[in-house]
């Protein structure tokens, strides 16, 4: 710009602030807009990609929760290369429904997911409004009630007995520790200490905030039982000697596959059965899911052992809104370490006494195979 056309702009910006226009504004107008029609150019997928790196990435289960949005099987990969803004309630309703038919709670998550993430696309100006903000859940959950008997527990131990390393010591050490899957899955040795192995010592295990649902560290007192079940994986010839992880196939990484291994169990149970009763047509036990140990373990601790209801919920790790105040959640901070460890050293030897000697069928000698450490 020469010195003539600088001074005619500014004779120009003169006036226009003495009619009260903010030739500042404008630019900043000018640059919103600018900004707003790059941004409606961009897909679903550029958009989930700034998604991910703004809140996913800060998530434990980030990467599951973009898997449910745009993955193989996202209720969003349909829209992938289309644009946030263009895409209708009409379109992601009757996909929601579809998908309830077959999997009726992975809609409803999968739903949430979605949910949340056009209210973020609404507050970061991607769309104007959230397009499944008045999709309701389609399918109605209930509170699980199934719990196992022992009688049932005995049948689960014997099952898993066939199933080998890794998932025989899994599924045992999920009933005598009633954590969640994921947490004992991916159990790392340095998060152990079980003292020394040639002696018969209670151990601890630190469960790190990062793998916990509520993202809160808590110290786990490792009963003799758990312990021996422990110290069996990391002996099993399957096991990649080196690897940091307790249950791993790669050495690199946790296990998975654990609906194979599911089907693999339940089938184990069925054909005992059959063997037991030739004649009897309902061989299958009654549905059930991983989870159901934490609520059997509720369940029995508290009207079994007497375990207090407040111990029982730190020993799940729960809120505990229904046995603690909001004050006493707030300034209690006790991890309540010794009562839980009476509680599941109780609990291991109910699991011991009414289980493994009834699944076995075999002297308290034999049991003690749980409790010595492996060649």
């Amino acid at each position: 710009m020469g010195l003539a056309d600088a001074r005619t702009a500014a004779r120009a910006a003169r006036l226009d602030v003495e009619k009260g226009t903010d030739p500042n504004e404008e630019k900043r107008k000018q640059r919103r807009a600018a900004a707003s029609e790059a941004m409606s150019r961009m897909t679903l997928t550029s958009v989930l990609d700034d998604y991910q790196t703004s809140v996913l990435d800060q998530n434990r289960t980030g990467a599951a929760t973009r898997r449910a949005l745009d993955g193989p099987k996202g209720l969003l990969k349909p829209f992938a290369s289309r644009k946030p803004v263009s895409i209708m309630k009409d379109e992601i309703l009757p996909l929601v429904k579809k998908l309830a038919i077959k999997s009726p709670i992975s809609a409803n998550r999968k739903l949430a997911y979605a949910s949340a993430f056009f209210n973020w696309c609404v507050d970061a100006g991607y769309v104007p409004a959230n397009p499944v903000a008045t999709i309701r859940k389609p399918s109605r959950e209930r509170e699980r009630e199934r719990f196992h008997t022992l009688e049932e527990l005995r049948e689960i131990w014997a099952a898993a007995g066939t199933l080998g390393y890794p998932f025989e010591q899994l599924y045992k050490l999920l009933i005598v520790l009633p954590n969640r899957r994921q947490e004992i899955a991916s159990m790392s040795l340095d998060d152990l200490t079980l003292g020394d192995l040639s002696s018969e010592v209670e151990g601890v295990w630190l469960l790190p905030r990062d793998k916990t649902k509520m993202a809160n560290a808590l110290r786990i007192p490792v009963s003799l039982l758990a312990r021996g079940l422990i110290i069996e994986a990391l002996n099993a010839g399957e096991r990649p000697a080196k690897s940091r992880y307790v249950f791993t196939t790669t050495g690199d990484t946790p296990i998975s596959g654990y609906n194979k291994a599911k089907r693999r169990l339940d089938a184990a149970i069925a054909a005992a059965r059959i063997k037991q009763s030739p004649g009897d047509s309902e061989s299958s036990m009654p549905h059930w899911v991983v989870h159901d140990f934490r609520t059997t373990f509720n369940t029995h601790a508290c009207e079994i052992l007497q375990v207090p209801p407040h111990v029982a919920d730190r020993i799940l790790n729960h809120v505990a809104t229904a046995t603690r105040s909001k004050v006493m959640r707030v300034y209690n901070k006790s991890e309540l370490f010794e009562q839980r460890r009476e509680a599941l050293n109780a609990w291991a030897d109910l699991v011991t006494r009414e289980v493994i000697r009834a699944a076995t069928n075999v002297e308290s000698s034999e049991v003690g195979r749980c409790l010595q450490i492996p060649a």
